[in-house]
């Protein structure tokens, strides 16, 4: 069990690990899927760029698509990783 001095310590980990992983997430989606997407939907300015005129608006959905990108990709990762994560979480200090 962890103690109320570590819970500090393991709240700050974890914050630190998940902008560790945004990062990582941001980099994969830029640097090996959005280039596999250009020929798809090319923007002058890069993928995150894209704009779509609709009559007077613009609407910039380059970054959204980004976004949701890094969220697919996560929440993906985390699907097939949570089970092998859950087999080793400690129940009454026991493993």
């Amino acid at each position: 069990m962890v103690g109320p001095e570590n819970q500090v310590l393991v709240f700050a980990l974890a914050i630190h690990l998940g902008m560790l992983l945004s990062g990582f997430f941001d980099a994969l989606t830029r640097d090996i899927v959005l280039p596999l997407l250009t020929p798809i939907a090319p923007s002058e300015n890069g993928f995150s760029k894209l704009i779509i005129p609709f009559g007077t608006i613009k609407l910039n959905v380059g970054d959204v698509i980004v976004r949701t990108l890094n969220l697919v990709i996560g929440c993906t990762i985390v699907y097939f990783t949570l089970p092998y994560i859950k087999e080793y979480i400690p129940i009454a200090g026991r493993r």
